[in-house]
């Protein structure tokens, strides 16, 4: 006679992970269950278990948390997009606040610093200015299923920009009638008065008979720019570049395929928050890693006597020289290379920066601190959108011998677990 079948837990969620997950335990063992909120009573099943935590799926919620809403968008749950739409937007802050001291404390063993409460996004809705929609075998548009690739088609995306979903109707329609393979079509909003612009990635060559269609899109539809790019072409039609607003009226034009923080507002709060850190000094050298199209670039170089400004990606490059004639700053030394090998050779060549700015990838600045170690900053900037890696990269920096001052973090995400910080070293 086999044994009865166990019956499911019941679970308490205390907190929220890094991630789309709420946390519960059993047996002291970590439960971590998607969409569930701190307070929450639920019946659990284990999906799989592993050596230090499980995961888990909500059955049914027996007593819902106080922190919880109604979700307001119809996708939610479906779309793997945004995994945070049931919490109340309060709560939302709260935890991210929370990852951010907890990866600092349990990763990178800090303390000792001023954590500021974090900044609101100005909006909870509608503050993207690009979203990017895959595309189905049958050229549906959407966005992929949590933790998984299968498409879940939408009408409309409500942290999109209310511009860019008054879109979805007529490139949906332009791409059923494309003979070429696409993989995504990227929306995207510029600044400026009409500036709405379609990015395609293309899995192969670009179909001869599509470029009429291409012309066809920029003619009748709201599109003011296209951009068609495989894995070694690019194709442009219309006006294929936006303009991004920054502060003393400086403004950036970048091709749409450039990178651009996605919340305009939040961009502008993360400058403002980097240049009153870095109490920038006429006299000054300073070094920006990661500088993009010269995005905090430019504001700082109007405040130092001379800025270097390392960067990968040629076409980022390209965009931040033109910006910086544009706008007549000559004190900016750019270089279009990887940023580990630019730092190695300024070691090398023993240069001094009284201050160093870096906003890296997701991936961090892992191995880099013996290279800016070696520049003689006074005092460090590192804007992270990843806690986890910056609590890494924050901690080698402390081994040498920078102290950890302050830490702000910038909701530029909400609906979403992701969040960005600003941390500030010195010595």
């Amino acid at each position: 006679m086999s044994p009865p079948a166990a019956k499911n837990p019941l679970l308490k969620i205390d907190a929220l992970s890094y991630g789309p997950y709420g946390i519960g335990r059993l047996d002291g063992k970590a439960i971590m269950v998607p969409h569930t909120a701190p307070g929450d009573t639920i019946e659990a099943r284990i999906v799989e278990a592993k050596e230090r935590y499980a995961l888990g799926a909500s059955i049914r919620i027996l007593e819902p948390s106080p922190l919880r809403r109604t979700p307001p968008c119809a996708y939610a749950g479906v779309c793997g997009g945004c995994s945070w739409q049931h919490l109340r937007y309060d709560a939302q802050l709260q935890a991210k606040e929370r990852s951010v001291a907890d990866a600092l404390r349990r990763i990178g063993k800090l303390d000792g610093y001023e954590l500021r409460p974090i900044i609101a996004s100005a909006r909870e809705l509608g503050y993207r200015r690009r979203i990017r929609l895959q595309v189905g075998p049958d050229k549906q548009l959407g966005f992929f299923g949590a933790g998984s690739h299968r498409l879940v088609e939408i009408d409309s995306c409500l942290i999109a920009g209310e511009p860019l979903n008054e879109l979805l109707d007529s490139l949906r329609r332009w791409a059923r009638g494309l003979e070429t393979a696409i993989d995504y079509i990227e929306f995207v909003a510029g600044d400026g008065p009409g500036e709405l612009i379609a990015v395609v990635q293309a899995s192969g060559d670009l179909a001869p008979r599509d470029e009429r269609r291409c012309e066809e899109l920029i003619a009748d539809a709201a599109v003011r720019g296209l951009i068609v790019a495989g894995y070694d072409w690019r194709r442009t039609w219309g006006m294929p570049a936006l303009t991004v607003h920054l502060l003393d009226e400086i403004s950036l034009t970048v091709d749409a395929d450039v990178f651009t923080q996605v919340n305009p507002e939040g961009n502008l709060q993360i400058l403002r928050a980097l240049l009153a850190a870095g109490e920038f000094q006429p006299a000054e050298r300073v070094l920006e890693l990661y500088c993009g199209a010269g995005n905090f670039t430019l504001p700082i170089a109007k405040r130092v006597r001379e800025i270097s400004a390392v960067e990968g990606q040629r076409a980022a490059i390209a965009c931040a020289k033109l910006n910086a004639q544009k706008h007549g700053l000559e004190n900016i030394r750019w270089s279009a290379a990887a940023v580990p090998q630019a730092a190695a050779r300024l070691k090398n060549r023993r240069e001094r920066f009284a201050k160093i700015v870096l906003d890296p990838p997701r991936a961090g600045a892992k191995d880099l601190d013996a290279d800016l170690d070696a520049l003689g900053a006074e005092k460090i900037l590192y804007i992270s959108c990843n806690p986890t890696t910056l609590a890494r990269d924050l901690a080698a920096l402390a081994k040498r011998g920078y102290a950890l001052r302050m830490v702000q973090p910038i909701d530029l995400f909400p609906q979403t677990f992701h969040v960005e910080a600003l941390a500030v070293m010195g010595r």
